[in-house]
């Protein structure tokens, strides 16, 4: 017996459009298709606590000491190419340390925030930074968190005597940490971002 021919109609990669529309109303479909793991999905929408905040945390800090350091090596480089009869290492203080150090981790935290709501630590281990309302947060309302958030990181660990998992920042701005390992592409200002934070 032959074998029916392919319908030239559909998209090889894609299938039938019917019966993707079908999947969408079978729970067994969405299931397979959920890109949450099993384990996680009864976490998912309620807010993290100290540990898996203290560990994106960690990731971020990370990031943030290697960006100081390619900073500093670029700068001894570039002064060598300038003047090859010298290498001549920038000779920083504890305190400009510090600063430049301040400065990059603002910088990180806000553009992550505010165009994903989440850096790359809070990406690793499946949480993510949203609003009251369970979107992502406005440049200026991430600028602000990421300023308390480096100005007085010791506000971060009271989560840990907090019953609903928030922070002195997420307490005076309004903001949670939710498990979410979803992504939302595509997802706008005055749609919904991801799942509300269970109360």
């Amino acid at each position: 017996m032959n074998a029916p021919a392919p319908d030239p109609g559909l998209d090889p990669i894609m299938g039938d459009p019917a019966a993707q529309v079908a999947s969408h109303g079978n729970p067994a479909a969405q299931v397979a298709m959920d890109p949450v793991p099993r384990m996680a999905r009864p976490f998912q929408g309620k807010r993290a606590g100290v540990v898996t905040r203290t560990a994106a945390g960690a990731i971020d800090y990370a990031l943030v000491a290697g960006a100081i350091l390619g900073t500093y090596l670029g700068i001894g480089i570039l002064r060598f190419l300038l003047d090859p009869r010298t290498l001549a290492w920038p000779t920083w203080t504890f305190l400009q340390v510090l600063v430049i150090g301040g400065v990059y981790f603002v910088l990180y935290l806000t553009l992550a925030w505010s165009f994903t709501g989440r850096s790359v630590g809070a990406r690793v281990m499946g949480v993510r930074v949203v609003n009251w309302q369970g979107r992502r947060l406005f440049f200026v309302g991430a600028l602000l968190r990421a300023v308390f958030c480096v100005v007085f990181p010791v506000g971060l660990f009271w989560c840990v005597v907090s019953r609903r998992n928030r922070s002195v920042q997420d307490v005076v701005l309004r903001t949670s940490v939710i498990h979410d390992w979803a992504s939302h592409p595509g997802s706008s200002r005055t749609g919904d971002d991801g799942p509300r934070p269970s109360r």
